[in-house]
């Protein structure tokens, strides 16, 4: 068995330090949304802080599945964490409450660092969420693994698939041994999403991923088995994708316990292409002759 961590204390409301946590523009800022079928989705969003112990505000630039999916289902985990390390980061369970499209929060965010030089770019909606429950600030160890044990497990744990549903530039970053990574899941208890981040997962190949249980044991334990989890990986070119699929539970090499996620869909979130990409989407041809 694994030694377990404690878990962290959720509080009703940010700490004034927990504010201020979430305002600096450069930091991986990610919201988790329950798509239809009750699977989480990951989207990056860096358009987003708090603006007090209980109401966290992200804007949009862009058409994106999350936007359509908080507002059929407003539960979300929303996610802060320092750009360089010794990382640090905040967990979050909010509730979507309403939009606005004129107001003080949309200057702020297009005269920001990040959005002012953007000449065809700005945002133009804001979505204002109640927070439900909040950690303190974590500290995120390092929890690293051996190339030696990360062979071997990516030896005993390859798929027989012949397909390959990860494509390049997703095989890539999900190896890369630099690059932002997380893992989303619904809270059973509560049907929230949580956001772990986890930055040594990896793909054992195009159809599995694997994660150590080398830090945040104690979170990554609450995951279901059989459930349907979403995994955000990035690298530091903007170039990003959302995994999603079945953790099928854990396996144990030698003494390090890791666990194993089945990949079932894909989801580019990155230009040029922005959506779904695995399965791919059956498109009918194009018609050029029309008989009567």
């Amino acid at each position: 068995m694994v030694e377990k961590e404690e878990l962290p204390e959720w509080t009703a409301e940010l700490s004034e330090e927990a504010m201020k946590f979430t305002q600096p523009e450069i930091m991986a800022k990610l919201i988790a949304t329950v798509d239809p079928r009750g699977w989480p989705h990951i989207t990056l969003i860096s358009s987003n802080r708090a603006i007090s112990k209980n109401q966290i505000v992200w804007g949009q630039f862009s058409k994106g599945s999350s936007k359509e999916y908080v507002q059929k289902n407003p539960k979300q985990g929303i996610f802060y964490m320092t750009a360089e390390a010794p990382f640090k980061f905040i967990q979050i369970k909010a509730d979507f409450s309403h939009t606005k499209e004129e107001g003080e929060d949309i200057e702020y965010f297009n005269k920001s660092d990040f959005m002012r030089y953007f000449t065809y770019i700005n945002i133009y909606r804001v979505y204002y969420n109640h927070i439900v429950a909040a950690t303190p600030i974590r500290n995120l160890p390092f929890g690293g693994i051996s190339g030696k044990i990360a062979k071997q497990i990516v030896k005993s744990a390859k798929t027989e698939l012949e397909e390959k549903r990860l494509n390049v530039i997703g095989y890539k970053l999900l190896t890369n041994k630099i690059g932002v990574r997380v893992i989303a899941y619904i809270d059973p208890s509560d049907g929230y999403p949580i956001i772990i981040p986890h930055l040594q997962l990896q793909a054992v190949d195009h159809n599995r991923l694997f994660f150590p249980l080398t830090a945040l044991k104690e979170d990554l334990l609450q995951i279901p088995v059989d459930s349907k989890v979403a995994v955000f990986a990035a690298n530091f070119d903007m170039a990003s994708q959302v995994v999603k699929g079945t953790f099928t539970g854990f396996q144990k090499l030698e003494d390090l316990d890791f666990g194993l996620i089945d990949i079932e869909e894909i989801y580019n979130s990155s230009p040029p292409l922005v959506g779904k990409i695995y399965p791919e989407i059956d498109t009918r041809k194009k018609v050029n002759k029309f008989h009567l």
